[in-house]
């Protein structure tokens, strides 16, 4: 990819001409970009995670968003990546990477694209929705401004054939209750594609927090990611008990949590990942993914279905890139073993 000279100006022009009144032109400067802020309706702060809930065709659904401590080059812009990972009747059907940067010069923010993941019974079945600004045609688009107003309408997405989605804001003091709470003033948008003129959803976002409906899921939680509030309360409960605060490593800790907590995955990965990490203490960790988290590795059950098949699936992922031999052996006994397990849960 060649870069942009350092002060060029990224113009973002019309890829198709669209019979709408959507704005879809966008004239930023490229140092103007930043990857990780708070602006009102979005926060970019590694470590933060909401949680939504509701249902989906009578089914629970579940979505948890998580800004990752990882960033990308899209477009010559150092972008934050957001994850969003979702499952419907306690099986996962999506994981997207998502692309996000702030102008640092009024707060608004804009998105350069999503890396997607579609699941189907534990496993990736398509990339469908996928794009990137500046591949294809794609340009990037306008996400939220830092003060949206009554009428505003802007294109979100701009890849041609594949994503389109556009955003008008609909309602600016609007009050909202949602499971994590009571919110004023908040913001209303309707969004619509044409690529489905039929499509239309509804979402809320409030002031100082983000998303608060999407669709029929609502938020009932938000702040740092749960895997770093269990290791700081690990860490303050060893120095209670006179113990070194690094007694249990960090990513031993986190890979309790793996295949539930996005941030806690992160950590597990880099640490396998590192040459610095003793061969023994990887294959341990991609091992031990049999084990930790369960409450009875030998028994599992059927409510744990959902934690074996998102290892399942995050191990299809990562094997085929296995650092090492040794990762690659390490990856292929986890992967048998817990297969069985989900076996026996199934069986349940």
């Amino acid at each position: 990819m060649t870069l942009k000279p350092l002060f060029a100006i990224i113009l973002v022009v019309p890829a198709l001409a669209l019979a709408d009144d959507f704005n879809q032109t966008f004239t930023v400067a490229a140092e103007n970009f930043v990857s990780t802020g708070k602006t009102p309706y979005l926060i970019l702060q590694p470590g933060h995670q909401m949680t939504y809930e509701g249902t989906d065709g009578g089914q629970p659904a579940k979505l948890i968003i998580t800004v990752l401590d990882e960033t990308k080059q899209v477009d010559g812009v150092e972008t934050r990546i957001v994850e969003e990972r979702e499952s419907v009747g306690q099986k996962l059907i999506e994981v997207s990477r998502n692309y996000f940067a702030i102008d640092k010069t009024t707060n608004d923010v804009y998105y350069f694209g999503e890396a997607v993941d579609m699941y189907k019974d534990g496993h990736v079945a398509n990339h469908e929705g996928s794009w990137e600004a500046g591949k294809d045609g794609a340009k990037y688009g306008l996400f939220m401004p830092a003060a949206p107003a009554v009428g505003q309408k802007f294109y979100q997405e701009q890849a041609p054939n594949v994503a389109m989605d556009r955003v008008e804001i609909v309602g600016i003091d609007q009050a909202t209750e949602v499971p994590a709470g009571k919110f004023e003033k908040c913001c209303k948008t309707e969004e619509t594609t044409p690529l489905e003129p039929d499509t239309k959803e509804h979402k809320v976002y409030a002031p100082g927090v983000g998303l608060l409906i999407d669709g029929p899921l609502k938020l009932v939680k938000h702040g740092a990611a749960e895997a770093k509030k269990q290791a700081d309360a690990s860490q303050q409960k060893s120095k209670k008990n006179g113990a070194a605060a690094d007694e249990k490593p960090l990513s031993r800790q986190a890979l309790v949590f793996v295949g539930a907590d996005p941030l806690a995955e992160h950590i597990w990965m880099e640490s396998i990942n590192d040459p610095n990490t003793s061969a023994h203490d990887r294959q341990d960790l991609i091992e031990d993914l049999n084990e930790e988290g369960f409450a009875d590795p030998k028994n599992p059950s059927a409510d744990e279905l959902p934690l074996i098949e998102n290892r399942l699936a995050l191990i299809e992922n990562l094997a085929p890139d296995a650092m090492d031999e040794v990762n690659a052996a390490a990856f292929a006994e986890a992967y048998k073993d817990l297969v069985n397990m989900y076996h026996r849960a199934a069986a349940e």
